[in-house]
């Protein structure tokens, strides 16, 4: 999106408070969900299902910290910050926009709950879109920067996952 589309979307937000606290809602509430989930399936693990505990603690929390250092690496300026305008819910943030750590986290999150309790993964998978969407709409991030942190946080996930337990399997024989 340009400068342009981004003003038309915020403005269009603004015109329409209730559409504004709508997306608030969304955007904080679909963040807040994804980790209340997140933290009821460890509990879920921890309580009967300790082999699968480890690599779902262990996997998002390492793309957290991989993720967290890949976007201060890259320090990408946010869009608000290169193309002038100021986002629906101001940011102080000005870099480390690619990619998205919601979008990252959320992914890794919806990876490793899908091959704990599949039915989850989805409505995590769901979730991590939704706020991919709002980020872009609130206008603190690029598309790519969402697709970027999608994409990112499922492939580590997926990968990590695997390695993960091969190693948890090597180490138990």
């Amino acid at each position: 999106m340009n400068a342009t589309r981004y003003r038309a979307v915020i403005g269009w937000f603004q015109a329409r408070p209730a559409a504004c606290r709508a997306l608030r809602c969304v955007s904080t509430g679909a963040v807040g969900a994804v980790y209340v989930l997140y933290i009821g399936l460890l509990l879920w693990l921890a309580a009967g299902r300790q082999t699968l505990f480890v690599p779902a603690l262990t996997v998002p929390a390492a793309a957290f910290l991989v993720g967290s250092a890949v976007r201060a690496g890259i320090d990408r300026p946010r869009p608000y910050v290169t193309l002038g305008y100021q986002p629906l819910f101001p940011k102080k943030d000005t870099g480390r926009s690619m990619p998205s750590r919601h979008c990252f986290s959320a992914a890794a999150i919806a990876v490793a709950a899908a091959y704990c309790a599949p039915p989850l993964g989805v409505v995590l998978a769901v979730l991590a879109v939704l706020i991919a969407v709002s980020r872009v709409v609130i206008g603190v991030h690029y598309i790519s920067d969402v697709l970027a942190g999608l994409a990112f946080g499922s492939g580590f996930a997926l990968a990590g996952w695997q390695f993960c337990t091969a190693a948890l399997q090597a180490l138990a024989a």
